[in-house]
């Protein structure tokens, strides 16, 4: 199993391959050794999609038999086959119960077929098997699937349909079983996750709700939220996080841009400060990661400067960057002024080297403080771990020196008040409270 982009597809990739396994196949993490593999893909943007195309010419030259699942498969569906002549299946999001059959069908023909169904997007519930692929001490949840936006830049909705949310209780049940298994932190995933439950309760926001719940009922130690859309941030919300302490102190919550006229036309909320401050008001050292896209058609230098100054004036914890990619399907990809790749990538490149500065400058203001570091693997005699601040894989780590030889293995899968000593420009160095 190969998992290309989100977490959303890793959580997809951990349940194909539990159903796998209970219906009695063998599963390898050595493509070497795989009769079939099956390659879980992405297409939100063109490099994500030449990505997933890499790998399945890369597999299929090896002479494997491939089942390509995921976004690629739902938005190009049979057309994969005349182009790649190993794929013997594809599934599109909502077919991802329908792997068994597929790699059933890849094992005894030779002719393709597709398991593509009518239905976007797959939310499995907690009975459904589940092999943990993030390993480690974290675990992602989706708590739901699909959007109810329309952004001009994206093409998601099209391919994954609208919110679909899992019920309350199931993912609380999921939760407590990870927390049994000795998972530490739990990363609740989807493509937007405040607007959670709003199909299925009547209406109605339920993200509050939902923490609470975990909070309460589980015994997980870490909750950790992603994917708040910025305009369905609310008290509630924010109230619930005050409250508990194991739900963290952070919030994901991108935001695109800052000018009015490009949000506009990427079809966004268009006044983020009121939300930022609200925040920040009401979870004091809250962590604050957000997303941009730079390069949006018809964005002006003006414009550009307009977010630069933004982003240097709110100075969040943590940016992401990306160059504005013109995908077939969305409206952003019809409209006039379409930007140069070198412009793109040269504000790119200036929105994160303003981005650096904040960073290195925040994690300066850190050193002689305190922090909950969760330790989670050892390299050489050095062991690494995260605060509260940092998600897995996206963001920053901590370095934690100096430790006795024979506490290394020991300390790992613990929870560890730490100092900071020293940074760099994401990461941070610590030593251990005496």
């Amino acid at each position: 199993m190969t998992t290309l982009g989100c977490a959303k597809n890793l959580a997809d990739s951990e349940n194909m391959l539990g159903l796998l396994q209970s219906a009695g196949y063998q599963v390898t993490t050595t493509p070497t050794q795989a009769d079939i593999c099956v390659v879980n893909t992405c297409t939100f943007i063109s490099e994500s999609t030449n990505q997933s195309i890499d790998t399945l010419l890369e597999l299929g030259e090896q002479g494997k038999k491939l089942i390509v699942a995921g976004c690629l498969a739902q938005r190009y569906k049979e057309d994969l086959f005349a182009e790649i002549p190993q794929i013997k299946a594809v599934l599109g999001t909502g077919d991802i119960e329908q792997i068994i059959n597929a790699v059933h069908w890849a094992a005894n023909n030779e002719s393709p077929k597709s398991f593509i169904n009518s239905s976007k997007g797959y939310v499995a519930n907690s009975s459904v098997p589940r092999i943990r692929l993030s390993g480690g001490l974290s675990a992602y949840v989706k708590i739901s699937e699909g959007c109810n936006h329309r952004c001009s830049f994206c093409i998601i909705p099209s391919l994954r349909g609208n919110l679909k949310s899992r019920p309350m209780e199931d993912i609380v049940r999921e939760v407590q079983s990870l927390a049994e298994e000795g998972v530490q932190e739990v990363i609740l995933v989807s493509q937007d996750s405040t607007a959670y439950g709003i199909d299925i309760y009547e209406g109605k926001w339920k993200l509050a709700e939902l923490l609470d719940k975990i909070a309460t009922q589980t015994n997980i130690p870490w909750i950790r939220l992603m994917y708040s859309y910025p305009g369905e941030v609310t008290d509630q919300m924010l109230e619930v996080m005050s409250r508990h302490d194991s739900i963290l102190k952070y919030i994901d919550i991108p935001l695109q841009h800052s000018h009015i006229n490009v949000l506009k036309r990427m079809k966004r909320p268009i006044e983020s400060k009121p939300t930022i401050d609200k925040i920040r008001n009401k979870l004091p050292n809250v962590a604050i990661r957000t997303t941009f896209i730079v390069g949006f058609p018809g964005e002006t230098d003006e414009e550009f400067e307009h977010l630069l100054n933004f982003v240097e004036t709110e100075k969040f914890d943590r940016v992401g960057v990306f160059t504005y990619s013109q995908e077939e399907g969305t409206l952003g990809g019809s409209l006039e002024g379409q930007i140069p790749q070198k412009v793109k990538k040269a504000r790119q490149k200036r929105l994160m080297k303003a981005q650096e500065k904040i960073s290195e400058a925040k994690n300066k203001t850190l050193i002689g403080s305190k922090q909950t570091m969760l330790i989670e693997k050892r390299v050489h005699n050095t062991l690494i771990g995260r605060s509260y601040r940092d998600a897995p894989e996206i963001d920053g780590q901590i370095m934690l020196e100096n430790v006795e030889e024979d506490q290394l293995d020991l300390l790992i899968g613990q929870f560890k008040e730490v100092t900071i000593t020293n940074t760099g420009t994401y990461d941070l160095i610590a030593s251990l409270e005496s």
